[in-house]
């Protein structure tokens, strides 16, 4: 029996571990993901502004 508590215990400190590790990975690569498409959209804005605005237009 007490080799299925560390067995389970080892199962739970690892899935803990995984979770931890996966959640601080996310933190950084999601905002970065969001300012990349918020640059993308901003560049988009300004191309679609300049062709609007352009003299030969």
């Amino acid at each position: 029996m007490t080799k299925r508590i560390r067995k389970g215990s080892k199962l739970f400190w690892g899935i803990t571990i995984a979770s931890i590790g996966i959640g601080i990975v996310l933190t950084f690569i999601i905002p970065i993901w969001g300012w990349i498409m918020a640059v993308g959209a901003g560049l988009i804005f300004c191309g679609w502004h300049l062709i609007e605005h352009s003299k030969d237009h």
